[in-house]
C-alpha cells in the first residue's frame, strides 16, 4: 500500500436497514479539502433517526438528491480534473485516500449503496477496541465516539465552534481527534490500523447471557464447552464467535492481549 494521505468522514441516514444517505461529511488533514453535503433521500426517515440527528424531511427537502449532487466551488481536492458530478468526484478520493470513520463498516457501506467504493478502510472503533481498557484489563463501559471524546480528555483541547449536536461534520472533527490520539499514544502504525479493522471487532467480556460481565478467559476456564458451542454456533455473529475462538487458542495460561 502506497497510500500516506487520510480522509475522516461521517455519514447520516434515515435509518440502520436502507441506510439511504442524508449527509456526507468529510475531512482531512488539508485544511483546504473538505466537504458537507445533505442530500433529499429516497426512503423516509425513521423517528429514531430523527431523534439521533435532528435532520428532518423538511430540512432536506430542497437538497438534491446524492445522484444528482454537484460538487461546491470549495473544499475541492486540486489534483482532481474530473466532471462536477458528486458521485465521480467520491469516486476519486476513494482513491487516493485512507478513509476512517468510527464504525466504518456502516459508512463505507452506505456509500457503497451509491456506487462508492473505499479500497483502504481504518474503523477508529476497532482500534479503540483493541488498546482501550479499564485499568484491570477489561472492556471500556463504551466505544461510542462521544465516550471516547470525555474518556479520553479530547474535547479540552477542540475547537468549540466545531459542536454541533450528532451532526456528521461535529462527529468527523471528534473522529479526527480521535485518530490523532492514537497516532500519539500508541505504536500502531496506519497498516497496523489497517489490519485491525480487517479483523472482528476485540471483545474481552461477554455483554449477555448467564456469563454477562465476565471475560472470555474466566469463562474459558470455568466452562470451555459453552466457549466451544459459541464457537461452533454463533455464525450470525462473527465478532462473538471469532472472540470465543480466539479464547480457545489461547487457553486458560494467556490473557486477551491486542492485536498489536
Amino acid at each position: 500500500m502506497n497510500k500516506d494521505k487520510l480522509l475522516y468522514f461521517d455519514t447520516e441516514t434515515t435509518d440502520t436497514q436502507s441506510k439511504d444517505i442524508l449527509q456526507l461529511a468529510l475531512l482531512t488533514d488539508d485544511p483546504d479539502i473538505y466537504l458537507n453535503m445533505y442530500f433529499k433521500p429516497v426512503q423516509e426517515i425513521s423517528f429514531g433517526a430523527m431523534a439521533i440527528h435532528n435532520i428532518t424531511p423538511e430540512d432536506v427537502e430542497n437538497c438534491p438528491k446524492f445522484e444528482e449532487a454537484q460538487i461546491p466551488e470549495k473544499g475541492i481536492d486540486k489534483e482532481y480534473k474530473g466532471s462536477t458530478n458528486l458521485s465521480e468526484y467520491l469516486k476519486f478520493l476513494a482513491k487516493k485516500y485512507i478513509w476512517v470513520a468510527h464504525n466504518v463498516e456502516f459508512d463505507a457501506e452506505v456509500l457503497m449503496k451509491k456506487g462508492i467504493e473505499i479500497e483502504d478502510m481504518i474503523c477508529t472503533l476497532k482500534v479503540a477496541r483493541n488498546v482501550l481498557t479499564t485499568p484491570d484489563g477489561r472492556d471500556l463501559e463504551s466505544y461510542r465516539l462521544q465516550y471516547l471524546r470525555y474518556y479520553l480528555g479530547l474535547y479540552k483541547k477542540e475547537d468549540k465552534k466545531h459542536i454541533t449536536a450528532h451532526d456528521a461534520l461535529s462527529d468527523v472533527y471528534f473522529l479526527r481527534d480521535l485518530f490523532k490520539y492514537f497516532q500519539n499514544n500508541t505504536k500502531l502504525s496506519i497498516e497496523n490500523m489497517i489490519l485491525i479493522t480487517k479483523q472482528p471487532q476485540m471483545m474481552r467480556e461477554m455483554t449477555f447471557g448467564k456469563y454477562m460481565g465476565k471475560t472470555f478467559e474466566e469463562i474459558e476456564r470455568e466452562d470451555r464447552e459453552y466457549l466451544e458451542w459459541l464457537a461452533e454456533s454463533m455464525t450470525d455473529k462473527p465478532d462473538l464467535q471469532w472472540n470465543a475462538k480466539r479464547a480457545l487458542d489461547s487457553g486458560p495460561r494467556n490473557r486477551t492481549q491486542p492485536l498489536f
